[in-house]
């Protein structure tokens, strides 16, 4: 089914506030029973068994994190720092591991475990010898990026890692997560650093950053008074990623797709912001094309990102419902990553699962009893082999500036021009929200 063919209802029935509320309990009480539900594919290891021949050709191992939730808190963004009104409150549970997989042994490897900390996030370096992740060891409330060397850590495929290469790339009071490696040479993250809570809610916020390889030279490259998410290089080489902003509108219908230079610059919608409804994340690229694989996550957003597995093709703009297509049955899917347009990886609560482009599903992987009972659930999971470095946008931004440019090219030209005449607009209305220092009511008042 062509994208320009697929049916209105990838969009339109998640759309709006009651109806979207009504969607996002469902979703969550599908997913509290655990296991997958969508349509299987015909016998067991079939679908994966063609996805190691086809699409998957060359990948062996992922790597993906394996940690407890916020058992309170159903907000997209909730799973790190405290609660304004409850410093001793945490936004995150204990418990949490680091796994390689072997796909075609089917072995598990523990390359990171601790009961009380949390891992979260890794990222494979281009060259597939590093993983880049957050970390919160036990005894500690704060995520940091760190990277531990494959090669070096005494990885084999039969035992748990010995002695593992472990270095700590970013500290401080503040949190860092979502991290992904850049072409450049650089890193791009989330993190806490902005000192800003949730307008409407009792959470910190996290923004786009940018460091070195080694963790220094740490600056913001978005001053969203809201939460920036998962950003990821696209072909191109700027950054996509899910922008929450409400300037003047609805609180809970804008958390769509953006794009921006690795140096913050040229900032604008990609996908989005302009009809309301979902909450777009998890985006990255398909390789050999144009379109990109997110979750679309109902309504306001659900916990941990669980979403319909959903792409979406640029090519009719940002604002064309119609070329966003639906992949998954059901709205329990987090953190997808596609090796074509017909073979997705994903994590579902306790399960690592693939699934072609029509939607047929098949479980990989689950979880050990232990960890089950532990309530740890699967994120993240990753090829654990070389990509394609994307090229390198040379950086406009100079650390001496104090102000910058916003560029309008034609007032009469919008997205929302209909009934306006050439030569009506006589003025601009410029609107800015002051970020939240902090925030003891989770509402919306002043």
């Amino acid at each position: 089914m062509s994208a320009s063919s697929r049916p209105a209802a990838a969009w339109e029935p998640l759309v709006g506030g009651i109806l979207a509320l009504i969607l996002t309990l469902l979703a969550s009480a599908m997913g509290a029973l655990g296991a997958p539900t969508a349509r299987p594919a015909g016998n067991q290891g079939e679908l994966l068994s063609n996805f190691l021949n086809g699409p998957m050709l060359g990948v062996d191992s992922l790597v993906f994190a394996a940690r407890a939730l916020n058992p309170t808190d159903g907000h997209w963004y909730a799973n790190f720092g405290y609660y304004s009104h409850d410093p001793e409150r945490k936004a995150y549970a204990e418990g949490s591991k680091l796994y390689r997989l072997n796909l075609r042994t089917r072995e598990l490897t523990t390359l990171l475990a601790d009961p009380r900390g949390g891992v979260r996030d890794p990222q494979m370096s281009y060259d597939g010898k590093k993983i880049l992740f957050s970390f919160r060891p036990g005894g500690t409330e704060q995520y940091h990026l760190y990277e531990l060397d494959l090669v070096d850590s005494g990885l084999n495929s039969k035992s748990e890692a010995r002695s593992p290469r472990l270095k700590q790339l970013t500290s401080g009071p503040f949190d860092d997560v979502e991290a992904s490696y850049l072409p450049d040479g650089g890193i791009v993250f989330v993190s806490s650093r902005c000192k800003r809570w949730v307008n409407c809610w009792l959470t910190q916020v996290a923004v786009l950053h940018r460091c070195d390889a080694d963790g220094s030279n740490i600056r913001a490259l978005s001053s969203n008074n809201e939460h920036d998410n998962t950003p990821w290089p696209l072909p191109d080489g700027r950054i996509l990623y899910t922008r929450w902003e409400y300037v003047d509108r609805s609180q809970v219908h804008f958390h769509h797709l953006w794009a921006a230079n690795p140096d913050g610059t040229s900032q604008m919608t990609w996908f989005g912001n302009l009809h309301p409804g979902i909450t777009m994340i998890d985006a990255k690229p398909i390789a050999g094309t144009d379109k990109i694989v997110a979750s679309f996550s109902p309504g306001h957003g659900q916990r941990e990102h669980d979403g319909v597995i959903t792409v979406v093709d640029p090519k009719g703009g940002p604002d064309a419902k119609e070329f966003a297509k639906t992949i998954s049955k059901g709205a329990h899917f987090r953190d997808p990553w596609a090796f074509s347009e017909n073979c997705f990886l994903a994590a579902s609560r306790g399960s690592l699962v693939v699934m072609d482009g029509s939607g047929r599903m098949e479980e990989i992987f689950r979880l050990p009893p232990d960890d089950l009972a532990a309530k740890l659930e699967c994120h993240e999971p990753r090829p654990i082999a070389p990509r394609h470095r994307e090229p390198v946008i040379q950086p406009r931004f100079r650390p001496e500036d104090t102000t910058g440019h916003m560029v309008l090219a034609d007032v009469n030209h919008g997205r929302n021009m209909t009934g306006v005449r050439e030569g009506e607009i006589k003025k601009l209305l410029v609107l800015e929200t002051l970020p939240m220092p902090v925030h003891f009511t989770g509402g919306m008042e002043p």
